[in-house]
């Protein structure tokens, strides 16, 4: 009975402690196993030392010790992307938060048949339906709305203060009783910018508007010069340029260099702007598409 009772009990210390044990080991052994060559196929060294003195050193270079880090320069980046329109926010709302919380449809309606009138003086009339701006949209943030407008009035002045004329679609009429052929202006969806794919909210949008001009290749340069001049930060992303020969688009100067007078570029600008600066709360999840990490 006695020896019954002893193998009993060395099966329940094996089952209840050793087993769970040597799982463990094991379990342990792989990991080292698998660490160990993860280290060895990786470019780092394995001396702790040098390691610590990387790490110091990457250290340095990211919150900057005698000179700005990359901390401070991507704060920077970020602040001088959302600062367009900043000043006007903050005389027209107060703040960032208020701007977001109490921009209204009424606000939206009443700025957009300004510019429309302004442009139409000008001889641009926009397309409501092209444009993907009419007063139907549903668009649920206000705040975006009305900074889409402001994008495109902002690239359309700019254009025409450096003698680049806007463009028409012939196979697009616009005005009260299509009259007009619609100009080459849209604004394209926005995009949101998100460091997890779990973000509730991103940490910066970007308001794309696409316009074609004709103009003089020295007029377009003075043109790209301004699209990043203070105050102004309105990054181009997108550039197609063309040139008709038999309008004498291409000309030769005194040394012989080409000189493109005729050119018809179709360009896409953006303004950038930071919801966190607003202080944003968490609501819907967004139906925008998610960017890649880091994006």
């Amino acid at each position: 009975m006695l020896c019954i009772a002893t193998c009993i009990a060395a099966i329940l210390v094996f089952l209840l402690f050793l087993q769970p044990r040597w799982h463990e080991l094991r379990a342990a052994k792989d990991e080292y196993a698998a660490t160990e060559k993860k280290l060895k196929d990786s470019p780092w060294p394995r001396d702790p030392e040098r390691l610590q003195t990387l790490l110091n050193n990457y250290q340095r270079t990211l919150g900057g010790a005698r000179q700005e880090g990359l901390k401070k320069l991507a704060e920077d980046s970020l602040k001088r992307a959302g600062s367009q329109f900043e000043d006007k926010i903050n005389f027209e709302y107060g703040d960032a938060a208020l701007f977001i919380s109490k921009a209204s449809q009424i606000e939206y309606k009443d700025q957009y048949d300004r510019m429309y009138s302004t442009l139409q003086n000008k001889r641009i009339y926009l397309d409501r339906y092209i444009f993907g701006m009419d007063e139907t949209t549903a668009e649920p943030d206000k705040y975006k709305m009305l900074l889409k407008i402001w994008t495109a009035d902002k690239l359309v002045s700019l254009a025409l203060q450096h003698k680049l004329r806007i463009c028409v679609d012939e196979s697009i009429r616009t005005g009260s009783h299509n009259q007009f052929y619609a100009a080459k202006i849209s604004v394209l969806p926005e995009k949101a910018y998100v460091l997890e794919e779990e973000d509730k909210e991103p940490y910066l949008l970007e308001f794309p508007v696409r316009i074609t001009v004709r103009c003089a290749m020295a007029d377009f340069l003075r043109f790209c010069a301004a699209l990043q001049t203070e105050p102004n930060f309105l990054p181009m992303q997108q550039i197609e340029i063309l040139t008709d020969v038999s309008r004498g688009g291409i000309l030769v100067d005194d040394d012989n260099n080409l000189i493109l007078n005729q050119l018809e570029i179709t360009f896409v600008c953006s303004s950038f702007y930071q919801p966190s600066a607003g202080r944003l709360k968490p609501s819907r999840k967004s139906n925008l598409p998610i960017l890649p990490r880091g994006a």
